[in-house]
């Protein structure tokens, strides 16, 4: 992962999603902290480890976007890692993924986090905060633990360009 994120900053990527998620590991943090300072903006996975999950990461990195995922009802995904950390939340519960052949049903903060790369590629800069200017507010009001800025509402930010 490492050696991939090196690679992408020397390409000039500027946008990178990761959707896995585990321990803490300062390696990945230097990574992540150099990608970061050439300009690259990271989406990560919060993690399906569930609630009383500590942070996992990437995601949980200061310089990381965090996503959680959230079903058609709007309710948290029962498996996501929960915290400070969370950033926005993207469908990612029971998501059609087709295949030339066939498609399926899946369901975790992977399935989420592309929603989330995918409108920011429509975008310059400011991730973040046109994140959070692009959500539905759920939960207490403003930013908390289960889902971040809210619920991402990508057709404000793909319509616009």
């Amino acid at each position: 992962i490492i050696l991939a994120l090196d690679w992408l900053t020397q390409q000039n990527v500027g946008l990178i999603n990761v959707s896995l998620a585990g321990p803490r590991n300062k390696l990945l943090n230097l990574a992540i902290d150099n990608a970061s300072t050439k300009g690259a903006t990271l989406v990560a996975a919060a993690g399906n480890q569930g609630r009383a999950a500590p942070p996992q990461f990437p995601a949980a990195f200061a310089r990381v976007i965090a996503v959680t995922a959230v079903d058609a009802g709007k309710r948290a995904y029962r498996q996501a890692v929960r915290g400070r950390h969370i950033d926005i939340a993207a469908p990612g519960v029971d998501v059609f993924v087709g295949s030339p052949s066939d498609g399926r049903y899946v369901s975790g903060t992977s399935i989420a986090a592309p929603f989330v790369t995918a409108s920011l590629a429509s975008q310059r800069e400011g991730a973040l905060s046109i994140l959070s200017q692009a959500s539905e507010d759920l939960g207490p009001q403003g930013k908390d633990q289960v889902f971040g800025h809210g619920l991402l509402q990508a057709d404000t930010l793909c319509t616009k360009g």
